[in-house]
C-alpha cells in the first residue's frame, strides 16, 4: 500500500469525511468539529461499499482506487455541509454531474483552473443542451467530490501527489483523457482558455492586444534592417540592442522586467500546477 497518498490529497476527502462521520455515529451538524477515529480494513470496506453505489463514471473508478491506498486521517475535521442532497430533492444532482462525462470533465477542468462555482455554472449554461443544474449543485459537487481549489487549501503538494497517483494507472489515464489533454497538460494559459471557453477580462484582452502589436512591430523592424531569424527568434545584434534601448516600446512583453503594472499573466488564475 502506498505510504504517500494522504487523506488531504483526495479531491473527495469531504465526501469521505461525511461517510466516516456517519459510520462513526456522530450526530451530524453543520460547522461542527469531529475527531478522526480508527481507520482500518472495516472502514475501507464501508467506504468501498458506499462508493460502489455511485453511478458508473470515471469519478467512481478514481475514488475506488483512492480508498485502497489513502492513509488513515489524523486529528480533527469540520463539515461545512454534510447533506448529500437538499431536503425534498428527488434527484441527486451531484450524481448526475459525475455520470455525464461532458458535464463532469468541463466542471473538473474548470475547477482545476481555480474557477469558482458561479463562473462554472455560467460556462456550463453555454455548453449544455438542457441545463438542469443550479449554481448550488455545482458548489455542492465541488465541495464534496472535487475539492481541488488552491484558494481553499488544495496545495501544490496535494496536486503533485494526486497527479502521481493518476499517472500510476493506465486505466485512470485513459478514463481521464480529457483532463490529461486539458487542465493537466502543459498547454499555456491562452490555449486553455480556448479549450474551456474562458472569457478574458478587459485588462487581459488589452495586454494580449498590446503584446501582439509589439511583437509585430519588433518583427517588422528586424525585417526592415535585414536581421535574420533562426527558429522563429531574432538574432540579437549590437545595433538591434541599442535601438531597443532607445525605443523600449518595441520590446516584447516577455522581455520586460520590473514592470509591476504588467505581470504578463493573461489569465491570473494561479495554481494551475497540473
Amino acid at each position: 500500500m502506498s505510504t504517500t497518498f494522504l487523506w488531504d490529497h483526495n479531491p473527495a476527502r469531504k465526501y469521505f469525511d461525511i461517510l466516516m462521520a456517519i459510520y462513526w455515529g456522530y450526530p451530524l451538524a453543520m460547522h461542527q468539529t469531529y475527531l478522526y477515529q480508527s481507520f482500518g480494513r472495516e472502514e475501507r470496506a464501508y467506504l468501498i461499499a458506499e462508493i460502489e453505489k455511485l453511478p458508473l463514471s470515471p469519478l467512481r473508478e478514481l475514488l475506488l482506487s483512492i480508498v485502497k491506498v489513502v492513509q488513515p486521517p489524523k486529528g480533527s475535521f469540520r463539515i461545512k455541509n454534510f447533506k448529500l442532497k437538499d431536503d425534498g430533492d428527488k434527484l441527486l444532482h451531484t450524481h448526475e454531474i459525475m455520470a455525464d462525462s461532458h458535464i463532469f470533465f468541463r466542471v473538473a477542468g474548470l475547477a482545476w483552473l481555480n474557477t469558482p462555482s458561479v463562473e462554472i455554472f455560467t460556462n456550463l449554461k453555454h455548453h449544455s443542451i438542457h441545463m438542469i443544474y443550479k449554481e448550488k449543485h455545482f458548489a455542492r459537487f465541488l465541495y464534496q467530490y472535487w475539492n481541488v481549489s488552491t484558494q481553499l487549501g488544495y496545495s501544490a503538494k496535494d496536486r503533485t501527489a494526486f497527479i502521481y497517483h493518476m499517472r500510476a494507472s493506465d486505466n485512470l489515464l485513459r478514463l481521464y483523457k480529457p483532463m490529461v489533454d486539458g487542465a493537466w497538460s502543459d498547454l499555456n494559459h491562452m490555449e486553455l482558455t480556448k479549450i474551456y471557453d474562458i472569457p478574458l477580462k478587459y485588462e487581459q484582452l488589452r495586454a494580449l492586444n498590446n503584446q501582439t502589436i509589439q511583437n509585430g512591430r519588433l518583427a517588422l523592424f528586424a525585417d526592415s534592417k535585414g536581421i535574420k531569424a533562426t527558429g522563429g527568434k531574432h538574432i540579437s545584434t549590437k545595433f538591434l540592442d541599442s535601438t531597443l534601448k532607445m525605443q523600449p516600446d518595441l520590446l516584447d512583453h516577455e522581455d520586460r522586467e520590473g514592470n509591476a503594472s504588467d505581470s504578463g499573466d493573461l489569465l491570473s488564475m494561479g495554481g494551475s500546477d497540473g
